[in-house]
């Protein structure tokens, strides 16, 4: 019985039939007020423009609690909330919004969408009655009798023998119900929902990789440090206290034990040694104490292949710089010493056009690839996470070259982070809106320019809509690229020559 009466179907059917005369509406609404405003003047056009946009994100807003009640899809509010502080940037914030122009999309796509379903459900709906009811008809009232192609039914027995055809013709009616519900509501998600931005999206993405990645990278360093703590440091302080409690039993014998206590001071000493150096590798002191170039000095002086320095910043940088810098040429002279066969490595580290240069060259075997080990991908996560970039070059049998960039200024502190790469979201987001306004402009302009041609007017009527909303378009392209670059500024500023 679920698959002939299934649940909520007089609910569905009621959406569908709902869809065609609400179609119609917003589609005379709409496009009565959108060639009222475009082929209007333009004082008259665009307050109309901007209380017809108010009027159908209001209908959008209705749509989506009709979706929600009829076909039980939830479809969250979709709107950006205006940043601007003026109404007339809060007007311009929800003119750029794509979802309002979705939702324009929505109202007009009704009218179509809902008459394809008021036909198919009206006569599914009417066929599969129409065989069930057919016995009671009165015959001698329907001259001729009913035609169904194939049979022509104008006696009772004839009735009775096509009733059972109502079965399939519900169960077709119920099917079409079922798909006609999908396509609505998967028209309904696309176009009143939110959009997603396709580039915070590979982002986003991007940046959950590289966070799994550096995660991964993390756990395998603790894991190392683990096993050079218990394989190196530990075993020597074990041999150490075995060394001092094997002396103290000597002593107490009244034995020699300056054999014991000189073997004690070797693994001490032996022990600090390894202990430095590990602490070296998290993070070394020199490098927080006296800046990025003695750091750099130091690594090249503990270096197992001679390191020619080049230029070094000798001033002090962004912390969050330094380290990288530091762990990038750290990670780079590892890998000569490993794998380049190399004589000497040239090192230099220079600041350039607001970005920190850093070229590590070797004159090794080369064939060295970026991605192709842990290293390197680890340092290429860690340059992302600050803007760089990171690029090798390694042909087999010249060496290889390692080059990677660091934005100094773009570098923000933690607390400003999210407000700055939101304003560049902004710009960026701003800008499409408007080679969208300009496409949409340049069309309806050259569309209402060929009705004039083609209907032979004398006035050239369409020029109040081509001056009012290419005012409108002026003003958007303010908006969107203006005030981010300085234009209109009451104060300009030369720069120095």
């Amino acid at each position: 019985m679920r698959a002939v009466f299934p649940a909520g179907l007089a609910r569905r059917v009621g959406f569908l039939l709902l869809t065609l005369p609400l179609g119609i509406v917003y589609f005379a609404v709409l496009i009565g007020g959108l060639a009222s405003a475009v082929g209007g003047a333009f004082i008259v056009g665009i307050p109309l423009f901007v209380g017809l946009m108010f009027l159908w994100r209001a209908l959008a807003r209705f749509e989506r609690r009709l979706v929600r009640a009829g076909l039980g899809v939830d479809i969250p509010n979709p709107y950006r909330t205006p940043l601007s502080e003026t109404r007339l940037g809060r007007l311009r914030d929800r003119l750029v919004d794509p979802a309002t122009w979705k939702d324009l999309a929505y109202l007009l796509l009704m009218f179509p969408l809902g008459l394809v379903s008021f036909v198919v459900t009206v006569g599914l709906f009417a066929t599969a009655i129409t065989f069930l009811t057919m016995v009671g008809w009165g015959w001698y009232a329907i001259p001729g009798g009913y035609d169904l192609g194939i049979l022509n039914v104008d006696t009772v027995w004839e009735a009775l023998l096509v009733t059972p055809l109502c079965i399939p013709a519900w169960l077709l009616f119920v099917l079409a119900v079922r798909g006609l519900v999908s396509i609505h509501a998967a028209v309904a998600r696309t176009l009143l929902s939110a959009s997603p931005d396709p580039e915070m999206t590979a982002r986003v993405a991007a940046l959950q990789d590289s966070r799994a990645r550096i995660i991964a990278a993390a756990d395998a360093e603790r894991r190392r440090l683990e096993r050079d703590l218990h394989d190196g440091a530990q075993q020597r302080l074990v041999a150490l206290s075995m060394q001092l409690g094997l002396a103290k039993r000597r002593l107490a014998k009244g034995e020699e034990v300056g054999d014991l206590v000189a073997t004690a001071d070797q693994e001490a000493r032996a022990a600090i040694e390894e202990l430095r150096d590990l602490a070296r590798g998290l993070h070394p002191a020199v490098l927080t104490d006296r800046g990025l170039a003695p750091a750099l000095r130091d690594v090249a002086n503990r270096s197992a292949v001679p390191v020619e320095l080049g230029q070094l910043p000798e001033e002090r940088l962004p912390g969050p710089v330094e380290a990288a810098a530091y762990f990038t040429v750290s990670e780079a002279l590892t890998n000569v010493a490993k794998y380049a066969q190399a004589t000497s490595v040239h090192v230099e580290v220079t600041p350039r056009d607001g970005a920190l240069a850093i070229t590590v060259a070797d004159d090794g075997i080369g064939g060295a690839e970026a991605g192709g080990g842990s290293g390197l991908r680890g340092l290429a996560d860690r340059l992302g996470a600050l803007g760089g970039e990171l690029e090798v070059e390694s042909p087999p049998g010249v060496g290889t070259t390692l080059r990677a960039w660091i934005p100094i200024g773009a570098v923000p502190e933690p607390a400003a982070a999210e407000p700055e790469e939101f304003a560049a979201e902004t710009v960026s987001f701003g800008r499409r809106a408007l080679q969208t306004h300009a496409v949409v402009y340049a069309l309806v302009m050259a569309l209402l320019v060929f009705i004039w041609l083609t209907t032979g007017a004398g006035y050239f009527w369409p020029q109040w809509s081509i001056v009012g909303w290419g005012l409108l378009l002026a003003l958007h392209g303010w908006f969107a690229e203006g005030r981010h670059r300085g234009m209109l500024a009451t104060e300009t500023t030369q720069p120095d020559r």
